[in-house]
């Protein structure tokens, strides 16, 4: 039989000794497909040089009589071959050793120290990336399958499963023209009456999907709600939810914080009602790891948390306060969770069950919609580092720039470096920091006509103009670029290594992909530049991660080395054309034009990407009609990485202000927002300072709204864990008291109130929004709205403290 089909989900499995992988996926005809297949499990032992062929063969011998005895298998060699490959981009001899089981890879590999073997390689690698690397069926690509169709008695009865087709492989090819592909997503969100894993009862559980919604739940009531479906029992509710997942038969079963609370809560539910949570395609329970952070796998469907993805992926363009579902839900889809507090209305003798199965299915409706918007970056991500959609959506950065390498080695004829060991991964963690970025120290003021420049990809293009890698570190001196470690030369080879050409091969199309899409707007162009771009960027770090296969501290502090040298380099362009350099910091120059063109800048700008090394690059980011660099709050001197700008069309860029504080009312960020929008727009202070007078004014004579003084603050720790009693501390001290939900990564919101007492307690000034009392007018004056807009003024040589307190005092200057 042959089909078209697209891989989904990838798992594997032991049948008679032998690994297996099972793959779920699609047809073009829409039906559910399972695919069997199996690969070659081998690894490397990388040969000292000048070993005899005689010896080889020895050893070869030696190794292929090796056997391993475990509980239900023996496992063994079943060939060795010799191979002329690379490792770290020198050319080794290396022995490709064939076991029967890859879960006995490692156990071989130790049986084998011979003093001839070098290093043994690769057995570390997990089988599903194996297999992808053997076979090549590509996650979220569509091949042509040929196969034998499968009964219920294969491998074991593996062929139990709720699928259309399955199939054991025989002949596996890509489709030349790639067919779309939109997965079946079906979101979903529990409600209990606790906040702690399994310790309360699940009132309801919510789904939605494409034509799809229903809110089951065991709290009878009387509603109009149609979606709404009643049952006996919690026990009840929970097995129609499993047969609800299993009739819409979804690709992607995905939640917001699932992994940490939804998936995890009903595994724990069902086990102590003592029934099952068959969700899996072989009605399988979801089976969680414990890494850093508690996993839910499910069979055969790719359940996906979408907080895992954005944390990941997204959080550092966000706005967002928090990466809570009503902010990211806010800014990505102009939506937001219904006003309701579920913990509340459970404890509550008259629960609003109608207002709470709303609330409920919100949540899924937002989850849902999310899922379908992140959608075309978790398909592009997947196709372009070759990894199963469930690991993409849940890897970290370094992972997913560690994976590109692995599934890219074979280009270069490599042999995957090892992980390290926990022993390994401690010593690098005990090392120091190294000198990082150049940062120029501003001089405050106004400015106007001012240019920005800044360099494309700039540590990435560093890394492969010099050719720093763990491959390409050296000692020789000759024919070498001399990098820097702890004031100490370092020194890598000029000859290309495979990881800076790699990462030159990602910026070129990180660069192909943003001019096609600057000519031809359309989504995926603009994802798939995004893909290649934070790939890009995470480059550097990875190189300096202590848990990293290709770690080489060595290459990372020379690549700022080398960006410190060569911004520098720019910067002396820049002066010596006669232009007046105002901000430098790590990849951008900020320069007033003074008396130049824009065009004798951008004349500038080609002469200087004549002169920069490799393929550095240095871009125009921006014509800006007026910035702002002002004064730290402890001097004179310029605050680094704190400046706003104003565009010729009227766009602000904000950088370091405290509107980015999560620690300040909204009365004193709209207010720095309001000052900064007037200086930038009108071009002096005076209209701004009148309005910071008209604001004291008001908090004076108490004519300001509470709900715009209310203060929040995240929770960055578990509550017990907080030693120091801050205000927001005694804030959520006080919810807890109330009986209500108080989590780790929640916004805390109070106010400081007046007291009557002066030795009074902060528990006495701190007040809860619903809690009476009038706000404290020196708190706010002092610590909300100085220092929002203090070191702004100090620009215009104007002290604010005065102005609020109502004084003049007299300077030196104006005698």
């Amino acid at each position: 039989m042959e089909i078209n089909f697209i891989p989904i989900d990838y798992d594997y499995f032991d049948w008679q000794g032998k690994t297996y992988v099972k793959i779920i996926g699609r047809t073009d005809k829409d039906k559910q497909a399972c695919i069997i297949d199996d690969c070659d499990v081998y690894f490397w032992a990388i040969l000292k040089p000048k070993i005899s062929e005689k010896k080889i063969k020895q050893i070869q011998e030696k190794i292929q009589k090796i056997k391993v005895q475990q509980a239900s298998r023996e496992s063994k060699v079943l060939k060795t071959e010799i191979h002329n490959k690379n490792f770290l981009g020198k050319p080794v001899k290396a022995i490709k050793i064939f076991v029967t089981n890859y879960k006995d890879a490692h156990a071989i590999a130790d049986k084998i120290p011979f003093k001839e073997i070098d290093k043994r390689r690769e057995y570390d690698l997990g089988f599903i990336t194996k297999y992808i690397l053997e076979k090549k069926l590509k996650p979220l690509q569509w091949h042509r399958i040929k196969g034998e169709l499968l009964e219920n008695q294969e491998f074991g009865g593996i062929n139990n499963i709720d699928v259309d087709i399955c199939l054991k492989t025989e002949k596996i090819s890509e489709l030349k023209k790639q067919l779309e592909f939109k997965p079946r997503i079906l979101a979903y969100d529990i409600e209990a009456d606790e906040l702690e894993i399994g310790k309360g009862e699940i009132l309801m559980i919510s789904l939605v999907g494409e034509n799809f919604k229903k809110v089951l739940t065991w709290k009878k009531c009387n509603t109009k709600l149609d979606y709404v479906e009643f049952f006996e029992d919690e026990a009840d509710m929970l097995e129609a939810f499993t047969k609800h997942v299993k009739q819409y038969q979804p690709d992607i079963l995905t939640g917001y914080f699932s992994d940490g609370f939804d998936l995890p809560y009903l595994k724990s539910r069902t086990e102590k009602l003592k029934i099952r949570l068959p969700l899996g395609i072989d009605n399988s329970q979801p089976r969680f790891s414990r890494g850093r952070l508690l996993t839910g796998k499910i069979s055969g469907i790719v359940h996906i948390d979408l907080l895992r993805f954005i944390r990941t992926a997204y959080s550092q363009y966000m706005n967002a306060e928090t990466l809570s579902l009503n902010e990211v839900s806010n800014e990505l889809l102009g939506e937001r969770k219904l006003d309701f507090n579920p913990l509340e209305s459970a404890k509550s003798d008259k629960p609003i069950w109608e207002d709470f199965f709303k609330y409920n299915l919100q949540d899924s409706v937002l989850a849902y919609k999310l899922t379908e918007k992140l959608w075309p970056d978790l398909a592009e991500f997947t196709k372009i580092i070759q990894e199963p959609l469930f690991n993409i959506s849940r890897n970290a950065m370094s992972a997913q720039v560690e994976n590109y390498i692995i599934h890219n080695l074979e280009k270069y004829n490599e042999i995957a470096e090892k992980h390290p060991v926990h022993e390994e991964i401690g010593k690098r963690r005990m090392r120091g920091k190294y000198e990082g970025a150049f940062v120029f120290q501003p001089i405050p003021g106004l400015y106007e006509n001012i240019c920005f420049f800044d360099f494309s990809s700039m540590y990435a293009s560093v890394i492969v103009t010099y050719n720093l890698s763990l491959s390409t570190l050296t000692k020789q001196k000759q024919n070498s670029y001399q990098g820097e470690l702890d004031k100490k030369k370092v020194y890598f080879e000029k000859k290309p290594g495979f990881f800076p050409q790699m990462l030159e091969e990602i910026i070129k199309k990180r660069r192909e992909f943003k001019e096609q899409y600057n000519k031809n707007p359309n989504p995926i162009l603009k994802v798939r530049s995004n893909a290649f771009k934070l790939i890009a960027n995470a480059a550097y770090g990875y190189q300096g991660f202590f848990g990293a296969r290709y770690y080489c501290i060595e290459a990372a502090s020379s690549t700022a080395y080398f960006a410190r040298q060569n911004i520098k380099s720019a910067m002396k362009e820049i002066e010596k054309a006669g232009y007046e350099i105002v901000y430098s910091d790590t990849d951008s120059i900020a320069f007033t034009l003074n008396k130049h063109t824009k065009k004798q800048a951008l004349e500038l700008l080609k002469n200087i990407n004549t002169k920069l090394p490799g393929i550095m690059e240095l871009d125009l980011e921006d014509f800006y009609k007026r910035g702002i660099w002002v004064t730290k709050r402890a001097g004179d001197f310029g605050a680094k990485k704190k400046y706003a700008l104003m565009n010729e069309k009227g766009k602000i860029k904000i950088r370091g202000f405290e509107t980015v504080r999560r620690d300040w009312c909204n009365l004193a960020r709209q207010l720095q927002n309001k000052v900064l929008r007037n200086i930038l727009e009108q071009g002096n202070e005076k209209s701004s300072l009148e309005l910071v007078k008209e604001i004291v004014k008001k908090i004076k004579n108490r004519e300001i709204d509470k709900k715009d003084l209310m203060v929040r603050t995240q929770l960055k720790k578990p509550l017990d864990e907080y030693k120091s009693i801050t205000p927001h501390v005694i804030a959520a001290r006080k919810i807890k008291e109330k009986g209500l939900p108080v989590d780790m990564g929640m916004l805390i919101e109070y106010f400081i109130a007046e007291t009557r007492e002066k030795k009074s307690l902060v528990r006495d000034k701190v007040k809860l929004p619903n809690e009476k009392g009038e706000y404290n007018i020196k708190y706010y004056l002092n610590n909300q709205i100085l220092p929002a807009v203090e070191n702004i003024f100090q620009v215009f040589n104007i002290n604010l403290k005065e102005v609020i307190d109502g004084k003049k005092q007299m300077r030196i200057g104006d005698f």
